[in-house]
């Protein structure tokens, strides 16, 4: 998949496991969703999520609606990760 990459302004080739290794690496990855998407629970609805490391193994996705970041977070662990990051469902990648 083809990444926006926002601090070098260039664009990077690479897969979701390449991805994890730029977080791991201090990036900050976020995923600019086609539609809302809202929780199980109807409790909080976002249309961008952002994706970063806070510490080995430990990963943190907080959110964004209309251009406005949102109070709530998950954490998850590289475990999680197989389910919850997923990329493909974004219209667009980038790293900050």
């Amino acid at each position: 998949m083809i990444v926006k990459d926002t601090v070098n302004h260039v664009e990077v080739e690479t897969d979701r496991d390449g991805l994890i290794k730029f977080m791991d690496a201090g990036r900050q990855v976020d995923f600019v969703l086609a539609e809302r998407k809202t929780d199980d629970d109807g409790y909080i609805t976002w249309d961008v999520e952002h994706w970063s490391q806070v510490q080995k193994n430990r990963y943190v996705r907080t959110y964004e609606l209309d251009g406005k970041q949102l109070r709530e977070f998950n954490h998850f662990n590289i475990y999680d990760m197989a389910t919850e990051f997923d990329p493909d469902k974004a219209v667009e990648v980038r790293l900050s």
